[in-house]
């Protein structure tokens, strides 16, 4: 079958019927055409009503471009002026932004990482004379970045995303030299907390470019997960390979180079060009009103309220008790795994989820963009999460709470990726693009910050059993409310697609 477009573009139905949705109120066809002028591969897709066909939507690789009521005047994108053109082919920008923040988070993350893996092992090298130090070094930066985000997203609305990274990787480079050169807790307490606000810069300087990047491609899952995926391969990296330099040469040495190479990234700042000041073209609604608005959103309240969640159980629960649930299993029955410690096991699990991390979340991500069906993966894996935290609440055969451990920890990086891509499309469609991801990232550290204190106090109270099996409730209750809210805008959507079009 062969159309038309009013500039003589053909379109060529390659395959009709591609797939056939039926709801409540509506259903629809999709068909994959491409116009043969401008070679683009176009998704028709023709929406029913009980009383006919209503509008038609044409989107490029899930895009929406332009919608029209049916009456023969299809327009195909070639019909377009240049610069309208331009504007929607050009995506690649937008993405190079996003790898290369992705690269330059990654390398910052080596010294951070490699503390975390060398601090409590050799913790007489950095002058600590306490356990309590230890733990207040590691997790000082994270309450450092809860009340200076809403600072930071306000510098962002000011300057270009390339000022905030420059500023990023200059505190980058003194935290990582700092922590190699000084041996007192005093000097590396205020170098952590230097590092903090390093990390805010790079994590929301990250999360802007995301958006930018999905507001023009509308595939938040993909360009999510690759870019957790380039950033977690830095977290990897600084604690294997710093892990295994420091053996070999003094720690100092090794967190010098990571410093070194975090001044290398400067370079990778020029190819960065945003389009406006504040990353977002269109221009940020200031208006009070709108923030009201916003504040009011059940969307984006149940956005907040399951990131809090998901990083109080993931970032801050899991990560902070996992040796302690290790330790209290008996692996006798395992020869290969009773000679390893506590400790060498956890960091063993913990290595092989990041890992695993840049190809299970990007993979994961772009799926869910290619079937549209993001809510519904990120809801399936919340509900899984929560029957694996059932499951390890119990004493099970070793090798099963070993399996499904292993298997928990793969499917939190399904969700993180998910939450993520869900909170990076939400302030793409935003007018406060820099208010969501200030506050969504305040609220993720937040959760982070307070699992580890919640969650050895909670355990002393109540037990791991009782305190899984509450875990695992609240995540259903998250994920019940997610589909909720997601089938009530589904709805309201498709009544005011019909409203606006009839």
């Amino acid at each position: 079958m062969i159309a038309t477009c009013s500039t003589g573009g053909y379109l060529n139905v390659l395959i009709s019927k591609l797939k056939l949705a039926k709801y409540k109120y509506l259903s629809y066809n999709l068909s994959k055409v491409r116009c043969m002028e401008c070679e683009w591969i176009l998704i028709l897709c023709t929406w029913k009503w009980t009383k006919g066909s209503i509008l038609r939507v044409i989107t490029c690789n899930l895009q929406i471009i332009w919608r029209l009521i049916i009456d023969g005047s299809d327009k195909c994108i070639c019909s377009r002026d240049q610069n309208q053109r331009g504007r929607m082919v050009n995506r690649s920008t937008a993405e190079k932004n996003m790898i290369i923040a992705a690269f330059i988070t990654a390398v910052s993350l080596f010294g951070d990482a490699m503390l975390y893996a060398v601090l409590p092992v050799n913790s007489e090298e950095f002058g600590l004379t306490a356990l309590w130090q230890i733990g207040a070094l590691l997790s000082i930066n994270r309450f450092v970045r809860i009340p200076i985000h809403p600072l930071i997203g306000w510098f962002y609305t000011r300057y270009p995303v390339r000022n905030g990274l420059f500023i990023a990787i200059c505190l980058t480079i003194v935290s990582t030299f700092a922590y190699g050169y000084f041996n007192e807790f005093i000097a590396l307490l205020i170098a952590r907390c230097v590092w903090g606000v390093a990390w805010a810069f790079i994590k929301q300087a990250g999360q802007l470019l995301v958006v930018e990047a999905v507001t023009e491609s509308k595939q938040p899952g993909k360009l999510t997960g690759l870019f957790n995926g380039i950033a977690g391969a830095g977290v990897v990296i600084g604690m294997v390979v710093g892990s295994l330099l420091s053996e070999s040469f003094d720690t100092s040495s090794v967190l010098t180079g990571f410093a070194i190479l975090s001044a290398l990234t400067f370079p990778l700042l020029l190819p960065i060009k945003t389009r406006s000041r504040g990353v977002v073209q269109h221009v940020e609604n200031k208006n009070s009103k709108a923030l009201l608005f916003m504040v009011k959103d059940r969307r984006f309240i149940v956005l907040l309220l399951t990131g809090f969640v998901i990083s109080l159980l993931f970032q801050g629960y899991v990560k902070s008790t996992l040796s302690y649930w290790i330790e209290m299993r008996d692996f006798s029955a395992l020869s290969l795994l009773s000679s390893l410690s506590a400790a060498t096991l956890t960091g063993i699990l913990l290595t092989l989820k990041l890992a695993a991390d840049p190809f299970l979340g990007y993979w994961v991500g772009r799926f869910s963009d290619i079937r549209q069906s993001r809510t519904e993966w990120l809801t399936g894996s919340i509900m899984a999460v929560g029957i694996l935290f059932v499951i390890i609440a119990f004493h099970l055969q070793t090798v099963v709470w070993l399996s499904t451990l292993i298997l928990l920890l793969l499917v939190s990086s399904i969700v993180t990726t998910l939450l993520d891509a869900d909170a990076a499309q939400y302030a793409a469609d935003s007018s406060n693009k820099h208010y969501v991801v200030s506050s969504y990232s305040m609220t993720v550290d937040i959760g982070a910050a307070l699992g580890p204190f919640l969650g050895f106090t909670l355990l002393s109270v109540v037990g791991d059993t009782a305190l899984n099996v509450s875990a695992a409730l609240l995540l259903v209750l998250c994920a019940f409310i997610l589909l909720r809210v997601k089938k009530k805008d589904r709805k309201n959507e498709v009544l005011n697609d019909i409203d606006n079009h009839t």
